[in-house]
């Protein structure tokens, strides 16, 4: 359950470009931090019977990049008791995507953390991440690899774009687990009524996104993991749903704030 959800946030009055030359396209994202309050949604196998916790959220830009600092807390009842969980994440992002660096750590009651550490580059025709915990851990990436803040930056490129499925490689530094193929669906535009945080950005383009990680290691194709959620062309996320296929979780969105300009 290490698997983070994604909220595209980009420094206000940043202008990102994306897409090939003869393609891009130019958005004006927001900056922010997103608190989203976790419980558990109806459905499921029955093995969890009530889950609750809270995902924060804080994207920056620092001039040379972008840093991302997310946190998930959770709790889950399940047959053999109350299961918790804590999952931190931070990386830095160079601007141009081809560098990346990130910390994650994973606390599950009643065992040893779990910490993947480390730098990924990419080249011209493919990438390679090296770890320096664990140690001597290397992961070569496929060509076009791309890194989190770009995926779902090119993500709502090509959504703008009339694209109805779109499909990247991405990695996101949580062990091999975490080199992945991520399709997500267009499902239609947003609904016309927004999150009740959000009520200012409702005149802006929007889209209902379905998005599923693959392991690129697992033959079966069938997602490790699902996300659905509104996303707003200035990289504003509403409430999501978090599916991870034997039970889902959905993210209400109780708090939000943009961050200020760096000046950069």
């Amino acid at each position: 359950m290490r698997k983070l959800f994604w909220v595209p946030v980009v420094l206000i009055a940043t202008v990102i470009s994306l897409g090939q030359p003869d393609q891009a396209a130019a958005f004006q994202l927001l900056s922010h931090q997103a608190v989203y309050d976790l419980t558990l949604m109806p459905g499921g196998d029955g093995k969890v019977s009530n889950a609750d916790g809270r995902l924060v959220i804080e994207w920056a830009d620092t001039c040379d990049g972008y840093t991302t600092e997310q946190r998930m807390l959770m709790r889950l009842d399940v047959e053999s008791g109350v299961v918790s969980s804590d999952f931190q994440f931070s990386s830095w992002e160079s601007k141009d995507g081809d560098q990346f660096r990130y910390d994650v750590k994973t606390l599950f009651t009643g065992a040893a953390p779990e910490v993947f550490r480390g730098r990924a580059k990419r080249f011209q025709n493919a990438g390679l991440a090296t770890f320096t915990k664990p140690e001597n851990l290397k992961v070569e990436l496929p060509e076009k690899i791309v890194f989190p803040s770009e995926h779902m930056a090119r993500m709502i490129d090509r959504a703008a774009n009339g694209e109805r499925q779109i499909t990247m490689s991405m990695f996101d530094g949580t062990g091999k687990q975490g080199l992945f193929e991520a399709v997500a669906f267009v499902v239609g535009p947003a609904l016309e009524k927004p999150d009740a945080l959000l009520e200012g950005y409702s005149n802006i383009p929007g889209w209902r996104i379905q998005l599923s990680f693959f392991d690129l290691e697992n033959q079966d194709q069938m997602p490790t993991y699902k996300v659905n959620f509104t996303l707003y062309s200035n990289g504003v996320a509403g409430d999501l749903v978090m599916d991870y296929s034997d039970f889902s979780v959905r993210g209400k969105l109780s708090a939000f704030k943009a961050l200020p300009s760096t000046g950069c």
